[in-house]
């Protein structure tokens, strides 16, 4: 009965070994219990049933851990759970849109960022860290590498 628990114990602790490395990112509590299953396992096969023993399950689940990594990381399972939808917007295409002195209105409140309409064209922009609030008008005061930079139209 006591191989049962061993054997327990180790495929415990390879598995939630794979959940950390493979799902949860990070060291959680999973990847320590995984780790504390693992040393548990090994050492009770060192106290009953021997040196012979603890060595071959010491090995074994050190090959059996690393091989299972390896499978599991090369498995074409993990690209169908990939994300593989781009983004093909440019900042260049905003760009061409607007320019400088145009006028527009702020659709959200701008805390600094927020956005923004200019005729037809919805568009992300930012002020110099003052609040703009909803439905105010607004003016381009500079456009800088990726950023729109606006200002309050003050009446």
């Amino acid at each position: 009965m006591p191989w049962i628990i061993i054997l327990v114990l180790i495929t415990l602790g390879i598995l939630f070994l794979l959940l950390e490395l493979l799902v949860i990112p990070g060291t959680t509590f999973v990847g320590i219990i995984g780790l504390i299953a693992l040393i548990l396992g090994v050492y009770q096969t060192f106290m009953i049933y021997g040196t012979g023993w603890g060595i071959f399950a010491l090995i074994g689940t050190s090959i059996f851990s690393i091989v299972l990594l390896v499978l599991s990381l090369r498995s074409k399972t993990w690209k169908k759970a990939m994300l593989t939808t781009s983004i093909n917007s440019k900042m260049d295409q905003v760009k061409q849109n607007v320019s400088v002195g145009d006028e527009g209105i702020s659709i959200s409140r701008l805390t600094p960022m927020g956005k923004a309409r200019f005729g037809e064209h919805f568009i992300e922009v930012s002020t110099f860290g003052e609040f703009v609030n909803p439905e105010s008008d607004i003016r381009i005061i500079e456009i800088k590498n990726n950023k729109i930079l606006v200002e309050i139209i003050k009446p």
